[in-house]
């Protein structure tokens, strides 16, 4: 909706924090041009941004590389995707930055920061079914605790004008509403084009299903869908996992999560039942066969480089 806007631009996710700062031993002292533009190179050969369409070349990406360490450059892929969209303005969404706050805003302090906050049950379902995950919903019930956590820690830290809340139920209730308070938030007129923004073609490398709703309105119908797709065991270890933290945001509890799941279950379907479906779900994501291989290509280069980190 946001990225509908004549001046914004939220491209597809990056990942390039969780992604590359794990990463940056192996490139050195970044104020060396020679080593960050070894980084931008990488960054956009093997990294997630290789599947935005259009795909930034390194060169691209270094004209908009404005000083130096891993900060100018993870600043220029971003500018280099609002300055191509034809925008002044940019964002970035990948649900995992939630969990690496700190050094988020570290490197962007002026950032204006969207929280969303979606009934964990219908987190789990939606997760359960993309591509990229297993089928089990405990490691989902768990990430949904310790990101809505992280939430709260960003919360506390940012001034009312750098971030706010909103609702996912709210926002699919009644969405010209909430986009009015959200663009109003960030310092824009709402445009009636941003509830249009599913008539945009998406040409991102994306599985049909996602692709199905990129192209959908949206609808409050997503809100109880969960009740359809999860089975009653699942429902109950959601609830189980994340009683206390839906109470705290106001999601009710079902009938069906009266009975929590005990420990003895909840520890044989860590043990047991997450991994089995683990492994199978790997089956079905041939994109994470893609990612898993472009690194260990980065890790051979870097063995080959000579560069390759200290354990």
């Amino acid at each position: 909706m946001i990225d509908a806007h004549s001046r914004i631009s939220i491209p597809f996710e990056s990942h390039l924090f969780n992604q590359w700062l794990p990463r940056l031993d192996s490139y050195g002292d970044l104020s060396d041009p020679a080593r960050q533009k070894r980084l931008v190179s990488d960054i956009v050969r093997l990294g997630v941004v290789r599947d935005w369409s259009p795909r930034p070349t390194p060169e691209d990406v270094a004209r908009h590389v404005k000083g130096p360490g891993f900060g100018a450059v993870a600043n220029a892929v971003m500018e280099w995707a609002a300055r191509t969209a034809g925008k002044p303005r940019w964002g970035e969404k990948t649900p995992q930055h939630t969990m690496m706050h700190d050094e988020v805003l570290a490197t962007w302090p002026r950032a204006q920061v969207i929280m969303i906050q979606r009934d964990p049950r219908a987190v789990a379902m939606s997760w359960k079914q993309a591509r990229f995950h297993g089928n089990h919903v405990l490691p989902f019930a768990k990430a949904w605790v310790r990101h809505s956590q992280a939430l709260d820690a960003v919360e506390r830290k940012l001034p009312p004008h750098q971030r706010i809340r909103v609702s996912y139920e709210a926002l699919v209730r009644d969405p010209e509403t909430e986009l009015r308070r959200l663009m109003a938030f960030l310092g824009e007129d709402f445009e009636a084009q941003q509830l249009e923004f599913h008539r945009k073609d998406s040409s991102y490398d994306t599985d049909q299903r996602n692709l199905a709703r990129l192209r959908t309105p949206v609808s409050a119908d997503s809100i109880d869908r969960w009740k359809s797709g999860l089975s009653q065991y699942e429902v109950r270890l959601v609830e189980t996992i994340c009683a206390e933290t839906m109470a705290q945001r106001g999601y009710d509890p079902s009938p069906i999560g009266a009975k929590p799941i005990t420990e003895a279950r909840l520890g044989f379907a860590r043990r047991v039942e997450v991994p089995v479906q683990r492994v199978a779900g790997a089956f079905k994501n041939l994109k994470g066969f893609v990612y898993l291989s472009r690194d260990l290509q980065w890790a051979v280069e870097q063995l080959l480089s000579g560069v390759f980190p200290e354990p």
